[in-house]
């Protein structure tokens, strides 16, 4: 009970302190006259205040397509699907270029594995990335 002198004075502080605080603004519409209608905090903007998009430059969001597939990129993926089957139990006999999807080159894979015809016939996809492919998919 020797330190309840103190706390008076705080409890007092802590009331004032709380009644000079933040109060939250109390609504227009209250203050204004019956049959009135109170101006909103944020501007009214109209439809014709919103800026029309600019047309005149692409769209930067829709992606470029990736320019064809020259002879050198044809052979460099090729040269990439052989490199990729070597650590693999498959013997590569042919490998034919197939319909790819956008940005991709595929092969169909004719191999055996031990000696025995795998059928059906793999599939294996690469892409370029930075001027060197690599497998995307590989399998049946």
């Amino acid at each position: 009970m020797r330190h309840t002198k103190y706390l008076l004075p705080l409890l007092a502080l802590c009331l004032l302190l709380a009644a000079c605080g933040p109060k939250e603004a109390a609504p227009e519409a209250s203050s204004s006259a019956p049959g009135t209608s109170a101006s909103p905090a944020v501007p009214d903007r109209s439809v014709t205040d919103v800026p029309e998009p600019d047309i005149s430059q692409p769209d930067a969001s829709v992606p470029e397509e990736p320019a064809p597939l020259t002879e050198e990129d044809r052979a460099g993926a090729m040269d990439a699907a052989y490199d990729y089957y070597l650590g693999t139990v498959f013997e590569v006999h042919s490998l034919t270029e197939i319909e790819p999807r956008q940005g991709e080159i595929a092969f169909q894979v004719s191999c055996s594995k031990g000696g025995v015809k795998v059928d059906p016939d793999r599939t294996i996809s690469l892409e370029q990335k930075n001027g060197a492919w690599s497998v995307v998919s590989e399998g049946y």
